[in-house]
């Protein structure tokens, strides 16, 4: 395959995912309200444009997922529309196609392994905060029993510090501090169990569902898919908290931000095992294996063989 046909094809193949994804988000999505807004969308249509980022690399998914977000807005306006927000999506798909390229060839085990580790270090992290802010009297009605003008951190521990100091000059600091609390404690514990969780149960579903070249591609496509999407909602609820949602900001940014990394986290790793199924399909085409330069498919031994 030579000259501009390579890329034709490309370009077709990436137009039939973003007409499937705009079919979909016009017809089978729908918005979760949050504080009042329409904050959250769920919907399969994100499955379609994540596509072209693994098959044929960033610049296809930026473009596809930049896109996606235009003419989704134009076929189904929700809201006000915001061009920075198209931008941070365009972002979101160049970054998800870049990791791929990074990660698609690691060994899927060691990865595993090292996801596991994290989740084990983010554990000990909450536990270990729990204990710290124990130690130093630090609870939701801290401020109600101590006076501001009386209170020296300097023999309390980090965590201890960074949570007075973000809180105690705040309009609502017991309010801002049980969130904190929340966060640096339950959330994280939360964040590793549901970690931990969705590892034990990609273990059982790779091995009663999946076949063998899909299955060692969800670790990957698991790290890719929520590491993108992490960006991007943070972002995202940057952009909409500092533009049309204003009233978002008399709340903490982490009571805003932590419902909408669960849903990015849960339907992110649900949309991870349609891809690699898909990912599957395509690697038996081999015609189409010659558009994706043989690797996009599978690990360096499929590769190899």
């Amino acid at each position: 395959m030579k000259g501009s046909s390579f890329y034709v094809r490309r370009i077709t193949i990436s137009a039939v995912f973003l007409n499937i994804s705009l079919a979909l988000k016009t017809t089978f999505s729908f918005y979760i309200p949050m504080f009042g807004q329409n904050g959250m969308s769920i919907g399969i249509s994100g499955i379609f444009s994540i596509m072209p980022s693994l098959l044929f690399g960033p610049v296809y998914g930026a473009i596809v997922s930049g896109l996606s977000d235009f003419l989704g807005y134009l076929l189904k306006p929700v809201g006000t529309y915001i061009p920075l927000m198209t931008l941070v999506v365009a972002a979101g798909g160049f970054i998800r196609g870049a990791l791929w390229n990074a990660l698609r060839n690691k060994d899927s085990k060691k990865m595993r392994i090292a996801v596991a580790v994290c989740f084990a270090l983010l554990l000990l992290v909450g536990i270990c905060n729990i204990a710290f802010l124990s130690a130093d009297g630090i609870d939701n009605g801290f401020y109600d029993h101590v006076q501001k003008e009386n209170i020296n951190t300097d023999n309390m521990h980090l965590v201890s510090k960074m949570l007075i100091t973000r809180t105690i000059d705040t309009k609502d600091p017991s309010g801002n501090l049980a969130t904190y609390i929340t966060f640096v404690t339950a959330g994280l514990i939360g964040s590793a169990a549901l970690g931990i969780l969705l590892l034990t149960a990609d273990l059982f579903i790779s091995k009663k569902f999946l076949h063998d070249t899909s299955r060692g591609q969800i670790p990957q496509l698991l790290i890719v898919m929520i590491g993108s999407g992490l960006i991007v909602t943070t972002l995202n609820t940057v952009v909409l908290r500092e533009t049309i949602f204003t009233a978002w900001k008399v709340l903490p940014f982490a009571v805003i931000w932590i419902p909408r990394v669960i849903e990015e986290v849960l339907g992110n790793t649900v949309k991870a095992y349609f891809v690699a199924v898909l990912l599957e399909i395509f690697g038996k085409q081999h015609g189409l294996k010659e558009l994706i330069d043989g690797s996009s498919i599978g690990s360096k031994n499929d590769t190899k063989s």
